[in-house]
C-alpha cells in the first residue's frame, strides 16, 4: 500500500481525540493543523503577558500522541495548584511558551516539544503569527476572542474573523499540497474547526490540490441545546469559505433528521454513519476507527 498523507484540522479536544485514533493507522503521515486562537484559562493568562500564540489545543494534541504513561507526557500535563501565580497554569503551556522565546516561530518550538515527548506525527500551528477570532453575530453583535464566541455561539454567527489577518506558514501549505485525505472536526464548530481554515492560504491552498479528499466529521450530538438547524447552518458556512463543493458530510445516523431533505439528496454528499458516543461525549474511538480506516485504506 502507498503511503497516504493524511491531514487533520481543528482544535481543543476533538482534534486531540481524532489525533489519538488515526495515529494508529498504518501506512498514513499524519499530520495535525491546530487552532491557535484560545484566550481562555492557563493560555489567556500566558497571552495577555505575551505576544505569542494560543498553546492550550498544542498542547492537548503533543499530550495525546504522546505514551500517556510516560514521565515526560506526565510532566507535560501536570497543573499548578496553590502555587501561587502559578496555579492553574499546565506545566506544558509554560514549556511550550519558554521554548517559543528561544525559537524563531512557533513552528519550530513545536517541532522541538514533539521530539522532547518522541512523537513522530507533525504537528503545525495554524500560523505562526499571534491573532484572535472575532465573531458577528446574526443580531449585529461583534464578539471578539474566541472565549466570547464560544459563549454565545448558540445565538447564531453569521460570520467569523481573524483580527490581525494572519498567513499560514510554508509547512501548512505544504502540507495541505500534499493531502490525501483531510478531515475536519469533530469539535466546536465555530471556535475550532473554523479558525485554521481563515488563515490566509488555507483555503485557496485546499482548492488546489485537485487529489483531495475533504471529510468533516459532525459531532455525534448537537453543541447546543436551543439552536435551530445547525448541521445546516454549518454545511452552509463552508460553502461561504469557499470549500462547500469539496467536503463530505459524514453524519451520525441519530442526527440526519437534523439535515434538510434537499440537502440529503445531493448525491454523495451526505453519508450516515454509525457511530456513538463514550462517557466523555466524544466519537467512541473504536467506531471512529472503523468508520475512518475504509475512507484511507481506499486510495
Amino acid at each position: 500500500m502507498d503511503l497516504v498523507n493524511l491531514t487533520c484540522i481543528g482544535g481543543g479536544h476533538g482534534l486531540g481525540h481524532l489525533l489519538s485514533v488515526v495515529n494508529t493507522f498504518e501506512h498514513c503521515h499524519l499530520t495535525g493543523i491546530v487552532c491557535t486562537t484560545d484566550n481562555g484559562g492557563s493560555t489567556g493568562r500566558l497571552r495577555e503577558h505575551s505576544e505569542g500564540i494560543a498553546w492550550g489545543d498544542i498542547r492537548y494534541c503533543l499530550s495525546k500522541l504522546s505514551e500517556s504513561s510516560s514521565i515526560k507526557s506526565l510532566l507535560f500535563e501536570y497543573r499548578f495548584d496553590n502555587a501561587g501565580d502559578l496555579s492553574g497554569h499546565s506545566l506544558g503551556n509554560l514549556m511550550c511558551s519558554a521554548v517559543d522565546s528561544l525559537c524563531l516561530r512557533p513552528t519550530d518550538s513545536v517541532k522541538v516539544m514533539r521530539e522532547f515527548l518522541g512523537i513522530q506525527a507533525d504537528i503545525l500551528p495554524m500560523s505562526d503569527q499571534a491573532t484572535h477570532l472575532v465573531g458577528y453575530l446574526n443580531c449585529g453583535e461583534e464578539l471578539v476572542g474566541e472565549l466570547a464566541v464560544d459563549n454565545k455561539a448558540q445565538l447564531g454567527v453569521e460570520r467569523l474573523a481573524l483580527r490581525p489577518a494572519v498567513s499560514a506558514s510554508e509547512e501548512v501549505l505544504a502540507a495541505i499540497a500534499k493531502t490525501d485525505v483531510l478531515l475536519l472536526g469533530p469539535g466546536s464548530f465555530y471556535t475550532s474547526v473554523v479558525p485554521s481554515l481563515l488563515v490566509a492560504g488555507v483555503v485557496e491552498a485546499i482548492n488546489a490540490n485537485s487529489n483531495i479528499r475533504l471529510y468533516f466529521i459532525a459531532n455525534v450530538a448537537p453543541e447546543f441545546e436551543t439552536a435551530q438547524g445547525e448541521l445546516n447552518k454549518q454545511m452552509q458556512f463552508f460553502e461561504t469559505l469557499g470549500i462547500g463543493h469539496k467536503v463530505i458530510f459524514l453524519i451520525p445516523e441519530q442526527r440526519m433528521a437534523e439535515v434538510s431533505p434537499t440537502t440529503q439528496e445531493v448525491q454523495g454528499k451526505v453519508h450516515p454513519v454509525s457511530v456513538s458516543s463514550d462517557s466523555l461525549g466524544r466519537h467512541n474511538a473504536r467506531e471512529l476507527k472503523q468508520l475512518l480506516a475504509p475512507l484511507i485504506q481506499a486510495l
